[in-house]
């Protein structure tokens, strides 16, 4: 997430988000849950290579101001956050290029063209393209809408944000189980976790699975194999479809 820090114009453009810019991280120089980056935004007008190259923007020179206080409001030393456009090269390439410009953290704003909203872009994956180890510095990918925003506001003076990768917190805890029905000690492990489920309730979401496989045909294996689906009455799959060792 992108925490509008400064100036109060900018952030009340984001008043359902309490000045919170949401949207994707990539995958390659990707920081640590808990860290943090402070930083003034810089943004260089493309020449026509959508800032896929160094040569093809500028970057301003950041306005003198050493520091800030971050939202523990400890002072912090500010960095070049650098705003660039999607589009025209791999992310990879993107932020490689930004990065060799002085950059600490770069925001990519999507295309002119997209469409996409600011909940579709969080689901987007920014990927490594096989060239992503060089890069050093995180990178987050936000909507062309929300972009804009940032960009002219970047344009036209000072722009103070956060970057923040928070531990995810949630009211219920999910969690898968994956496990052989002849196991004994995953058997064991569901009898010793029984009472902390219980205990959890609403708070977990806790779905066992059992690793099933199928047997060749014209034998018998009606000991292995489940004859129907608990969950769907009216289905007979075939006699050596759904195996599982004996328990």
């Amino acid at each position: 997430q992108i925490k509008i820090l400064a100036p109060d114009s900018l952030a009340a453009q984001f008043a359902q988000t309490h000045g919170i810019v949401y949207g994707t991280t990539a995958t390659f120089g990707a920081p640590f849950y808990g860290e943090r980056v402070m930083g003034q935004l810089l943004y260089g007008e493309s020449k026509g290579r959508d800032h896929c190259t160094a040569d093809d923007y500028a970057l301003p020179t950041p306005p003198a101001q050493a520091a800030g206080s971050g939202s523990e409001g400890e002072a912090q030393e500010l960095v070049n956050v650098v705003l660039v456009r999607r589009g025209g090269c791999t992310f990879v390439t993107k932020v490689m290029t930004a990065q060799k410009m002085g950059a600490h953290a770069v925001i990519v704003v999507d295309k002119e063209s997209s469409e996409l909203t600011s909940e579709q872009i969080q689901k987007i994956v920014m990927a490594d393209d096989g060239f992503g180890s060089p890069v050093k510095i995180p990178s987050v990918l936000v909507s062309k809408t929300e972009g804009k925003k940032l960009i002219d506001a970047a344009r036209a003076g000072s722009v103070l944000v956060e970057l923040a990768w928070d531990i995810p917190r949630g009211e219920v805890v999910m969690a898968d189980f994956w496990m052989s029905s002849g196991s004994r000690e995953s058997a064991e492990f569901l009898q010793r976790f029984k009472d902390c489920a219980e205990t959890l309730m609403y708070h977990l979401q806790f779905v066992p699975h059992y690793h099933i496989f199928s047997l060749p045909g014209g034998q018998s294996y009606n000991h292995l194999c489940a004859e129907q689906i608990d969950s769907c009455p009216e289905c007979r799959p075939s006699p050596d479809k759904y195996c599982a060792p004996d328990p």
